[in-house]
C-alpha cells in the first residue's frame, strides 16, 4: 500500500514537472525581424525552432548521426497536423552540423541568438520554441513530445 501511495506521488510530480506553462514571453520587434530574416519566416502562422544546444551542455554527443536523427524527427513531426507552420532545425554548434546545414529547414544558430537568449541556462541536449507572427513564444528545454509541442502551439493561440 506504501509503496502504491509512493508510486502515485511520484507519477503526479513526474507529470505536473512537464506541464508547459503560459507564458507572455515576447521577443522585440528587432529580435523578431532577425528571426524571420534569417531563417525564411515567411508567410507561416507558426515558427517551431528545434534547438540542438552544445555537446558541453548535453551529457553525451548529440551531434553523432545527425542524419539518422533528422529522419527520425521527420517521421515524428509526419504523424502531426501542423497546417500553417514552418518547421526548422538549428544548431549551436554549425562545425558539427556542417553536413546537415543547408540553410532552409537546417541551420547554424546566427550570431548565437537562439543559445544566448533563450538555453544559455540550460544543460540539455535538446530544446523546442514556438512563435506566433506577433513574437510571442514558448519554450521547452530538454527532450519533448508531439503532445509538448500541440500544447505549446495551443498556448499561442
Amino acid at each position: 500500500m506504501r509503496n502504491t501511495i509512493l508510486i502515485l506521488i511520484l507519477g503526479f510530480g513526474l507529470l505536473s514537472f512537464n506541464k508547459i506553462k503560459d507564458s507572455n514571453e515576447k521577443l522585440t520587434e528587432a529580435e523578431l525581424k532577425f528571426v524571420k530574416e534569417n531563417y525564411n519566416w515567411n508567410s507561416e502562422s507558426l515558427l517551431i525552432v528545434n534547438f540542438r544546444q552544445p555537446v558541453t551542455s548535453c551529457h553525451y554527443d548529440n551531434y553523432t548521426n545527425l542524419k539518422k536523427t533528422s529522419e527520425s524527427i521527420a517521421k515524428f513531426y509526419s504523424k502531426m497536423e501542423l497546417g500553417n507552420v514552418r518547421n526548422i532545425f538549428v544548431y549551436s554548434d554549425g562545425e558539427k552540423a556542417k553536413k546537415i546545414i543547408d540553410s532552409k529547414n537546417h541551420y547554424n544558430d546566427i550570431k548565437s541568438m537562439f543559445l544566448n537568449e533563450f538555453f544559455s541556462k540550460d544543460k540539455t541536449c535538446y530544446g523546442i520554441l514556438v512563435f506566433n507572427r506577433n513574437g510571442d513564444f514558448q519554450k521547452k528545454a530538454g527532450e519533448y513530445t508531439p503532445e509538448i509541442i500541440e500544447e505549446l502551439i495551443d498556448n499561442l493561440k
